[in-house]
């Protein structure tokens, strides 16, 4: 059976008619409802759970961005700053909290989306309920739909592309194909690691189309909709041509003015784009440390689908590639692909990044419920299908209850008061230096709600320790109030700390007056 028959299939065995409920337009009314009920049923859970304002860590810096026209730092993200450009404008609450809104719509979106999918695969409601909504409501993927955030927005993309390729399949054409790519580009213009699709979605057009779709034609027709997708990038130069206030895109030198990579050139925007800065931390660990990472990913994986979605999944690879083996196959290596690089990648919040292999995962394990089920029925068990059916969903409401407190960020204000207490310590025209958890948020509260212009953070990232300290050497020289969020013991020997509040201001060992407690001999 080719595969365009074996994804047709389903949708004959599920709807037998199908084709005179389409005629009168039941049909797709009732697809409608279905996609809203799988759209505001997450999306109630998450709109109770999001941050009120703006949160801390990369939130603050995309969120500042995103209001003010901005660059981020690698990988660029123009599709997440031209969405957030937009959507930071609503009329909802602060714009922190509109930003925390988004992630939480494209959170929901990526469930509605997958289950549509699931749906045109003859998936029956029960399994998408109970795959989907492990998803939905496991802890990183809820985390990341409470907060602003890059990966919902990545997840609904893979989503997309998914259906694009499974529409791509069921009437294989150039113009499809196109879609397809044009849907991948669109994906990269959020994030690079849609990269790490690239292998399975390569090997779904050559198993569904064959080599018929590698001549001149048809490759030209994917280049078209693979490079309109890409022109995303374009924003990221027309926002460095207009010189924005905010700009994460280059580094500070030692006189502390920032040098911005120039998104003109070819090479300024390769340095963005492959993320050249974060670089040291791929395939960071040593073999020993490897083996310990892959035991915490598969840890994760069994929490994520509260160890009832492990075994189903693997039966869901089987099973769905008997009846449309280019998906099946094609979503064992999103998997794969995804996994390998992230369990080699050695950062601190690399649990969150691991959502497309989740996506994936819960497609497989919807059609292993599907494939249990049908078993146990042929074999006269229906008791025990129906068993199967409430353990599944039975799941479900527990990781509901037990991730939702989890991901529940409805009352934390911690970041914005942090920032705030930042502002009413730092003396006039102070030197701010701090981490992710603090610089962004000043940045913020200066660039968002316009307080304390008068007030110069610097993020430790974008500058080199050497220069590091160079700068703050000549501020301290020349009488310039200067802050760190942390104690700099690593970088200054010989400085007096004296803490104020959430900061420490740093001064010269020479400063007779004070008493505070010293760093170093």
């Amino acid at each position: 059976m080719s595969i365009a028959a074996s994804m047709q299939r389903p949708l004959e065995t599920a709807c037998p008619d199908a084709g005179a409920r389409a005629a009168s337009g039941a049909g797709a009314w009732t697809g409608v409802g279905r996609f809203l009920l799988a759209f505001t049923l997450p999306l109630a859970a998450y709109l109770s759970t999001v941050a009120p304002t703006v949160y801390n860590l990369d939130s603050a810096e995309l969120t500042t961005a995103a209001y003010t026209g901005g660059l981020v730092r690698a990988t660029g993200y123009p599709l997440y700053l031209i969405l957030g450009r937009l959507w930071s404008r609503l009329p909802l609450g602060d714009v922190g909290l509109r930003m925390n809104l988004m992630s939480a719509v494209f959170a929901a979106l990526t469930i509605a989306v997958a289950d549509r999918l699931l749906s045109r695969l003859g998936i029956p409601g029960w399994a998408r309920l109970a795959s989907l909504g492990l998803l939905a409501s496991s802890r990183y993927f809820w985390a990341m739909a409470s907060t602003a955030e890059v990966y919902t927005l990545h997840t609904f993309m893979l989503a997309v592309v998914l259906s694009a390729l499974v529409w791509f399949a069921r009437a294989p054409s150039s113009f499809r194909l196109a879609a397809c790519t044009l849907a991948v580009g669109l994906a990269f213009g959020n994030h690079v690691a849609t990269v790490l699709l690239a292998p399975g979605c390569v090997w779904f057009v050559l198993r569904s189309a064959g080599r018929s779709f590698l001549d001149r034609r048809r490759i030209a027709a994917a280049a078209a909709g693979l490079a309109l997708g890409l022109s995303l990038y374009g924003y990221l130069t027309v926002v460095y041509l207009g010189d924005p206030v905010f700009n994460y895109a280059g580094r500070y030198d030692a006189a502390g003015v920032f040098q911005a990579a120039d998104l003109t050139t070819a090479s300024g925007m390769w340095w963005l784009v492959s993320g050249k800065a974060f670089v040291s931390v791929m395939a960071g660990y040593t073999p020993a440390e490897l083996v310990g990472e892959v035991g915490h990913f598969l840890a994760e994986l069994v929490r994520t689908f509260v160890g009832i979605g492990i075994g189903p999944a693997v039966v869901g690879f089987f099973a769905l590639r008997r009846r449309a083996a280019p998906l099946a196959e094609s979503l064992v290596l999103v998997f794969l692909a995804t996994t390998a690089f992230y369990v080699a990648y050695r950062v601190i919040d690399k649990d969150t990044m691991f959502l497309p292999a989740y996506l994936a995962w819960a497609v497989l394990l919807a059609a292993g419920y599907r494939a249990l089920e049908a078993w146990l029925i042929q074999g006269g068990a229906r008791g025990w299908a129906a068993a199967l059916r409430a353990l599944a969903v039975g799941a479900v409401l527990f990781a509901v209850a037990w991730n939702g407190p989890l991901a529940d960020l409805s009352d934390d204000h911690s970041t914005y008061l942090r920032g705030q207490a930042i502002l009413a310590r730092a003396e006039p025209n102070a030197l701010i230096v701090g981490w992710w958890s603090t610089v962004p948020v000043v940045e913020y509260l200066q660039l968002v709600e316009g307080k304390r212009l008068d007030l110069e953070p610097l993020n430790r990232f974008l500058i080199l320790p050497d220069d590091l300290v160079q700068l703050v050497e000549d501020r301290l020289a020349a009488g310039q109030p200067v802050y760190f969020d942390e104690p700099p013991s690593d970088l200054f020997p010989n400085v007096v700390v004296e803490r104020q509040g959430p900061i420490f201001r740093v001064h010269d060992h020479d400063a007779p007056e004070l008493t505070p407690k010293k760093i170093g001999p």
